[in-house]
């Protein structure tokens, strides 16, 4: 009776409508995937990204073209080349595993699927899991092989993160068949690896503070300053790390109703 009374009440709330927070969350996301996909997975599978060489060979003629301005050839040299070179064997499944995240993971969280496509639903699952793990090895990897200590300090730490959330959503689903804690680690691990793609729009946010002067965060900017653009990279996985925290855990808060005051319960 119980059971069946546990079902019921998951049903009802997988079915009831979005909140302002859920709103919030979703078209975020939605907004995040394009971002992903016009900055940096869209552009690197039209570039080719598998084929090294050939990647080397065209950042090597961009950096060699006079009109290229300092701030490119300096990330170039400093970051993106080294992807195609000592860094490709990190850097090749860290790209794949994201391809196959950023385009299935949603499905994992639409209700319908869940419930109408459960083997679907597990199999997906494990399929995840397994793009989740080669992401963040990867990236820890690619940051150990790299050159900057913050860049080391949040891949480490979101490494840490992320085993730890599907460490539990696997042990949740596969050992103990809790499924409502499973749903709650499962969510827990997309909002974490939000990090990945809040980085770019941190990175857009910070160059226009560096460009306009707003909030006085870097030196004024100048044509010829080819190394701030290098700290603006740091620190836009600073900013994304927090941002994916604080929201994960403001949005799960309100999700399971645990910031709710009493005067809302009456």
């Amino acid at each position: 009776m119980q059971r069946k009374k546990h079902k019921q009440d998951k049903q009802a709330k997988d079915s009831e409508p979005w909140d302002n927070r859920t709103r919030i969350v979703v078209y975020g996301q939605a907004f995040l995937l394009l971002l992903v996909w016009l900055m940096t997975l869209g552009r690197l599978i039209g570039e080719n990204f598998w084929n090294a060489t050939h990647n080397e060979e065209r950042l090597n003629a961009i950096v060699a073209n006079e009109e290229t301005s300092k701030e490119i050839v300096h990330m170039i040299k400093t970051f993106f080349l080294s992807y195609f070179k000592k860094r490709f064997l990190l850097f090749f499944p860290h790209i794949l595993g994201a391809i196959l995240w950023w385009n299935l993971y949603f499905l994992q969280l639409i209700p319908a699927i869940r419930q109408k496509y459960r083997r679907f639903h597990r199999i997906l699952g494990r399929v995840l899991m397994v793009c989740a793990l080669a992401q963040t090895v990867s990236g820890a990897g690619l940051a150990y092989m790299g050159n900057s200590s913050t860049i080391k300090i949040i891949s480490y730490l979101l490494a840490v993160a992320v085993f730890y959330c599907v460490f539990n959503a696997w042990y949740f689903a596969a050992i103990k068949k809790d499924i409502s804690k499973h749903k709650y680690w499962s969510m827990r691990l997309v909002g974490y690896l939000q990090t990945i793609a809040l980085q770019r729009f941190c990175m857009i946010l910070l160059v226009v503070s560096h460009r306009t002067g707003w909030l006085g965060l870097y030196p004024v900017y100048s044509i010829d300053d080819a190394t701030t653009i290098e700290k603006i990279f740091n620190d836009s996985f600073s900013f994304s790390f927090v941002l994916a925290m604080l929201g994960t855990e403001w949005y799960l808060a309100g999700y399971y109703g645990w910031n709710e005051t009493k005067g809302d319960e009456q």
